[in-house]
């Protein structure tokens, strides 16, 4: 079953959202801080890049609300567009620059979250990811937590979810919707991510539930149920989960194998070389399953026909048409079942985990971990098919390698990871002593 409803208007939410509180315990900024040169950068700090980056040229900005028990750091790019979290007031307001530059773009409106118990949602402020949908960047801030009580309202566990325009100017920017999704179930995380068409929200508690939220209007589709999705005399789909969204409608992944779009596409008519293609396996299981989307691309995993290999692929999310596929030997090619998948900018290179797939030969590279060759994990990809990740070794190396060499080089102790590609240059993300964040962009040689 699913559910559709419009954005919470933000002057109505507004009221019912609690103020967070500090770095001690609590789940925002001290009440009247603000972030130091919120609007300026800093210095050039002396940075150790990859060789591909030019250590002198580039800009840097601190941010210092962020504490040594948030997860995930507070800043992302869609390669045009660096953003991320400040403090403001008793409040936080998101801040975009241009990658190339750094200069700022503009700045959004204070806003508050719900009151965040770390120990049970694992974060201690808001967070932030770029969402592409119908060719516009969007910024997207996010946190999940209780909204407030009153004698005529119950306290509400909700994701609030802030959408800006990337291409915004100005000062004290609106977001275009705010959309306060409930949570309706006991999870101990939930994870933001793009969904294809849209952004999809997912907890990780059994069962199906997700939900879609639309960019362009702000209303959001809840799944509590898939059943009716599917004709179950292609997939069996009892108790499906929605994996993404096309401009069709939803993929649905199979309880035990299978994907597709219902009335659409199925992922039997779309099995890379080497999986298991057959209508079922022994017990009625189906192959396949869609394990992640990026910018109108998504990755598959199967089960090979004749060997204990998994088989990783590439699609088109609009018409599941396979771009690349590879197999690789080790079942933990791609360990971490919520690793994103990750893009080059140009869109040419997908990665999940350890496998990158190129879009432009139509074949992958495996990096997982294999005798005695330790995992890489990958974390960024440039448009040239240049990797890199680290290693599950003790000093955390950076590793690069060419995607058309799979020779991977170890770089000097000390180099910083790329978080990110942008169009000219990558970024890179430091703590400053655990108490917030230098983010740097540096650029092309």
């Amino acid at each position: 079953m699913r559910r559709t409803k419009a954005a919470v208007a933000a002057t109505a939410l507004a009221g019912l959202l609690l103020t967070g509180c500090g770095s001690d315990g609590g789940n925002g900024p001290e009440a009247g801080k603000e972030d130091k040169k919120s609007g300026e950068s800093v210095s050039l700090a002396e940075l150790a890049v990859p060789s591909a980056y030019d250590s002198t040229k580039g800009w840097d900005h601190e941010i210092d609300w962020v504490t040594e028990d948030t997860n995930a750091d507070p800043v992302t790019t869609d390669g045009k567009t660096v953003a991320y979290i400040i403090q403001s007031g008793d409040g936080y307001a998101v801040q975009a620059r241009d990658a190339a530059t750094g200069k700022v773009r503009w700045t959004g409106k204070p806003y508050q979250i719900p009151t965040v118990d770390y120990d049970r949602w694992g974060m201690s402020g808001p967070r932030i990811t770029t969402v592409q949908q119908g060719g516009r960047s969007y910024i997207v801030a996010w946190a999940t937590g209780d909204t407030a009580g009153d004698a005529l309202a119950k306290s509400e566990e909700v994701t609030q979810v802030d959408i800006y325009a990337a291409d915004a100017s100005g000062d004290s920017v609106a977001p275009l919707h705010r959309v306060s999704v409930p949570v309706e179930e006991s999870p101990q995380s939930n994870l933001v991510r793009d969904g294809g068409t849209g952004l999809m929200l997912m907890w990780d508690v059994a069962g199906p539930y997700r939900v879609n939220i639309d960019l362009t209007t702000g209303k959001f589709t809840q799944y509590d149920s898939v059943e009716d999705e599917f004709d179950c005399a292609e997939l069996i789909c009892s108790s499906g989960t929605v994996a993404a969204l096309t401009s069709k409608g939803p993929v649905v992944n199979g309880p035990r194998g299978g994907f597709g779009v219902p009335g659409g596409w199925v992922s039997v008519d779309f099995a890379p070389e080497g999986a298991e293609a057959g209508e079922t396996f022994l017990g009625g299981e189906q192959n396949g399953k869609l394990v992640g989307v990026q910018d109108g691309k998504f990755v598959a995993e199967w089960r090979s026909a004749d060997s204990d290999a998994t088989i990783w692929s590439a699609h088109d999310l609009e018409s599941g048409r396979l771009l690349a596929s590879t197999s690789c030997v080790n079942d933990d090619a791609s360990a971490d079942k919520y690793a994103p998948v990750t893009a080059s900018p140009n869109g040419a290179y997908l990665a999940h985990g350890s496998v990158v797939l190129d879009t432009k030969t139509g074949e992958g590279v495996c990096l997982g971990e294999e005798g005695t060759r330790r995992a890489i994990g990958i974390n960024a990809i440039d448009d040239d098919g240049t990797v890199y990740g680290t290693t599950d070794a003790d000093t955390k190396p950076v590793v690069e390698l060419k995607v058309s060499a799979n020779s991977p080089t170890v770089l000097p102790e000390g180099t910083l990871l790329p978080a990110g590609i942008t169009a000219d240059g990558a970024l890179f993300v430091q703590r400053e002593n655990g108490l917030g964040l230098r983010i740097s962009v540096r650029q092309k040689r």
